[in-house]
């Protein structure tokens, strides 16, 4: 199985477990009309493939003390790109890295305790990593949408 050969089946347990990474087995199975254990098997060779690459909780932020998530769009020196990555790994209140086009090079998302916790992320942690040159932050006001589900037109 390559990834570009995921068939419905394979594409029910992604869905599936998008939605409830604790979903059992058996429920995918009834769904696919197959054995529970096709769909272990299956599962299996999603993960040995990384198409699955990890299963996960989600926490709510604003019950362990950090209720502001932030977004920090980052523009720096292309030459240290690896470095950059590499300081912003490390610190703890980020959870979203991604290499973006466009405007801006990098784009963080985050959350912080408070604004002056946010400050000191943002100031201190962030604009003093050598070779960035600006940063550009937002707090968000309100989700909308939050989730990884994943719908293909099956």
């Amino acid at each position: 199985m390559d990834n570009t050969s995921l068939d419905d089946i394979d594409l029910t347990i992604i869905r599936e477990l998008s939605k409830n990474g604790k979903e059992s087995y058996e429920k995918i199975a009834s769904e696919c009309g197959v054995s529970a254990q096709t769909i272990s098997d299956r599962v299996k060779k999603l993960r040995n493939k990384n198409i699955i690459t990890r299963f996960t909780i989600d926490v709510d932020p604003v019950k362990v003390n950090y209720p502001i998530e932030f977004i920090c769009e980052l523009d720096i020196n292309a030459s240290v790109m690896d470095d950059v990555l590499a300081v912003l790994e490390e610190i703890d209140e980020i959870h979203i890295i991604k290499i973006t086009t466009g405007i801006h090079d990098i784009l963080c998302i985050g959350n912080a305790q408070n604004i002056e916790n946010l400050h000191t992320i943002v100031e201190r942690k962030i604009s003093t990593i050598p070779g960035v040159n600006k940063t550009y932050t937002s707090i968000t006001l309100k989700k909308i949408k939050h989730n990884q589900i994943l719908n293909f037109n099956t």
